[in-house]
């Protein structure tokens, strides 16, 4: 209801739950509004894992690195500040997002049908590279999902 969002807002990772999908329905309907889209982000369980798992960071500046895809210039020198000490984040362990992927899996994931059958679901290929992903999340909320609600086919 803030005037920041009369133009449109974004949920990230929200609703989780069936109940919660149900209330925030019946609230913006008191709002007189309704969701546009749902954009589902199609990845492989494997590969989030390695993707999230291999996540560390600058302790100094919080410049953001990863194993496999942005090591520091120098090893084990900061790019951004210079710095030697570099931290991973608890919730980025590969145990966690698998117990995180569960709950999604349990809890989650069964509103996929429920906004599917609301024509509300887009599927962006998660696996495409960033600058693609940013295309086609860029085009949905644009309104210009080539007509259709799943994107590039995956769901």
């Amino acid at each position: 209801t803030r005037e920041d969002c009369r133009k449109g807002f974004i949920l990230d990772g929200f609703p989780r739950t069936e109940a919660q999908a149900d209330a925030l329905d019946r609230m913006l309907e008191v709002e007189g509004m309704a969701l546009d889209y749902v954009i589902q982000l199609g990845v492989q369980d494997d590969v989030l894992v390695d993707r999230i798992a291999g996540r560390f960071s600058c302790a100094g500046c919080g410049e953001g690195y990863h194993d496999t895809f942005k090591q520091p210039k120098a090893e084990g020198v900061c790019d951004g500040c210079g710095g030697k000490e570099f931290i991973r984040r608890e919730d980025d362990r590969a145990e966690t997002v698998a117990k995180r992927l569960d709950a999604y899996h349990a809890q989650t994931a069964p509103l996929l049908p429920y906004y599917r059958a609301k024509n509300q679901l887009v599927t962006v290929d998660g696996m495409a590279p960033i600058d693609a992903v940013r295309s086609q999340i860029r085009d949905v909320l644009a309104g210009d999902a080539d007509g259709q609600k799943i994107v590039n086919g995956r769901d």
